[in-house]
């Protein structure tokens, strides 16, 4: 995990401790908050890794329940659960079967994927050619797709057949709408709104309306306050390792 939060900017790690706000108590937001801070003004990687710690640590506890949480801390244990354990988690949660070979980085990004691609699937004919216009594939070029694709769909074949950055705006529109079921409405637009304000990049990147997408996909266990932060903060970090990784594919 600490190879992905590494390569994170300001604006993701105020994303993602905002996805982990207000949780209970053990979660220590103000000195989150802090640390952010601190890299945002020094830029140094000695206060990243303060940072990438903090974020760690909170991650890991996410994943696990308060009791194993205080028995671990208290017997001298590393508290909280490894991030494999939390993919794995949040994979079954989500009803995809990553690769589990591979770097973190790897899983995530493969978990990622498969979402992406089986919440596609899932769409009607319509709200996919829909979808596919909206990215900018023109009209003519999504049906003929969609037509040879009869419903199987891969990324691989996907970025032959448009581009890395169309592929890449599909997977933050089904990733963000997402994030954005599992906080509710209305903390999801505050905390898009709050990070966007603050940096431009973010909200070019993410693109004005893209939590706002039709969520279609309903279907998912919303089960605990632990999961429904664990789940939002995995896809978000693997939209962020997806985004690292398509200057290369372009």
């Amino acid at each position: 995990m600490k190879e992905i939060l590494n390569s994170l900017e300001v604006a993701d790690y105020d994303f993602v401790a905002a996805l982990m706000k207000n949780w209970v108590n053990f979660t220590d937001d103000a000195e989150v908050d802090r640390r952010i801070r601190a890299f945002e003004a020094s830029g140094s990687e000695e206060d990243r890794a303060r940072v990438v710690e903090k974020l760690e640590r909170e991650i890991r506890y996410l994943g696990s329940s308060d009791i194993a949480y205080v028995m671990r801390y208290v017997t001298g244990r590393e508290p909280g659960v490894s991030f494999r354990e939390i993919l794995r988690d949040v994979a079954h949660t989500l009803k995809v079967r990553p690769d589990r070979l591979g770097t973190d980085r790897e899983v995530t990004i493969d978990l990622v994927h498969q979402y992406a691609t089986s919440q596609f699937a899932d769409l009607s004919a319509d709200e996919q050619q829909r979808m596919l216009e909206d990215l900018g594939v023109e009209k003519e070029k999504a049906t003929a797709f969609l037509m040879r694709s009869a419903g199987v769909f891969a990324l691989p074949v996907m970025i032959e057949a448009f581009s890395a950055v169309i592929v890449e705006g599909l997977i933050k529109r089904v990733v963000l709408a997402t994030i954005a079921k599992f906080l509710g409405e209305q903390a999801a637009q505050k905390i898009f709104l709050w990070v966007a304000g603050r940096f431009p990049w973010w909200l070019k990147w993410v693109g004005p309306a893209a939590w706002t997408a039709s969520v279609s996909w309903t279907a998912l266990d919303l089960q605990g306050p632990a999961m429904r932060k664990t789940v939002p903060v995995v896809l978000y970090l693997g939209l962020c390792c997806v985004r690292q990784s398509v200057p290369a594919a372009e």
